[in-house]
């Protein structure tokens, strides 16, 4: 697979430790576990950047632009952030947020998840009868578990903002728990559909995470993952500029790595397909306009006008896959 970026030299555990040391920790690949990576990117961090302006970072639709060094395992290729915020701050972060704007964006999600969720059903025989209760991991202000509802399902949302999980309940009257997947008890429930929409990019371990998630389904039950996917026209096309090389994103995984993870995990993969989102044109061009100076000036223009509304398709690399568990 050709990429935009070159490698640099090889690293090992013993690297020396970034001037972040105290905030930051080293991992290894958690798809192959080889600690050996080549660097991709350095880190662009401020030496003297403090651990509260480190939490300010991480909230799930932050916009922040890439800051941290950029590796690609030596094993199986998968580009990730190493060494990396340590989980506490990363957490912390996640926990606190709160955005609005993103928020305001949410009509146009449930539009495109409803979409999305029809053509699952249709292509994987799915129904609010066969599958009825679903699990939205990392649901933001809930608009997965929004359009899961309005098609009879019967979703659960859980996500670590307090600040977003009090607006999906207040707005759509669903069951939306605060808190991360690690923490939550669930009891004896099992769930027919269990779903990480933009979400496992950010996980600090997705295998543990997989680990947890294939004890939670049902024996026929199906996940979903939507990620940005690193092998895309998109990102091989804009290289660093592409808009999803943020510091909240953890891992860049791309189909082949994505079905190692998950078949490392008990995972079978049945679907992979690209996925397209809808949101507002004024919307796209603000997050645009932090890769892109020039379009700032549009989407200053379209900021108070009726074009600015209007929801538009759009793929950047986001890609879909539908999964089973390997013991069918």
């Amino acid at each position: 697979m050709p990429h935009n970026d070159a490698p640099g030299k090889i690293m090992t555990e013993t690297s020396e430790k970034s001037i972040l040391s105290s905030f930051t920790e080293t991992v290894p690949c958690p798809v192959c576990g080889q600690w050996a990576h080549t660097v991709i990117k350095e880190s662009t961090y401020d030496s003297h950047i403090s651990e509260q302006e480190l939490r300010k970072i991480y909230c799930a639709s932050s916009d922040k632009t890439l800051l941290d060094p950029l590796v690609r395992c030596c094993g199986c290729g998968l580009v990730y952030l190493n060494p990396r915020i340590k989980q506490a701050i990363i957490l912390d972060g996640y926990r606190s947020a709160e955005d609005p704007l993103f928020i305001a964006q949410n009509e146009a999600r449930i539009s495109t998840f409803t979409k999305c969720l029809q053509g699952i059903m249709c292509r994987h025989s799915i129904s609010p009868q066969t599958h009825p209760a679903v699990l939205d991991i990392g649901c933001a202000g809930g608009a997965f578990p929004k359009a899961a509802s309005d098609l009879g399902f019967h979703p659960v949302g859980l996500e670590p903002s307090a600040w977003m999980a009090a607006q999906a309940r207040q707005r759509y009257g669903l069951e939306i728990r605060s808190g991360i997947l690690e923490e939550a008890d669930f009891g004896d429930t099992r769930f027919d559909m269990i779903t990480l929409w933009d979400v496992i990019e950010h996980m600090a371990d997705p295998g543990q995470a997989l680990q947890r998630i294939r004890s939670l389904l049902t024996e026929r039950g199906v996940l979903i993952i939507n990620y940005p996917d690193h092998a895309s026209i998109a990102r091989r096309l804009l290289g660093f500029r592409w808009p999803f090389f943020l510091s909240v994103h953890l891992y860049y995984f791309d189909p082949g790595t994505m079905t190692q993870l998950l078949a490392n995990h008990g995972f079978q993969v049945r679907e992979i397909r690209t996925h397209w989102q809808k949101l507002a044109l004024g919307y796209l061009l603000k997050r645009a306009s932090a890769y892109f100076p020039v379009v700032g000036h549009l989407a200053r223009w379209v900021e108070n006008r009726r074009i600015g509304r209007y929801a538009v398709s759009y793929n950047m690399g986001q890609t879909l896959v539908v999964a089973t568990r390997n013991d069918l």
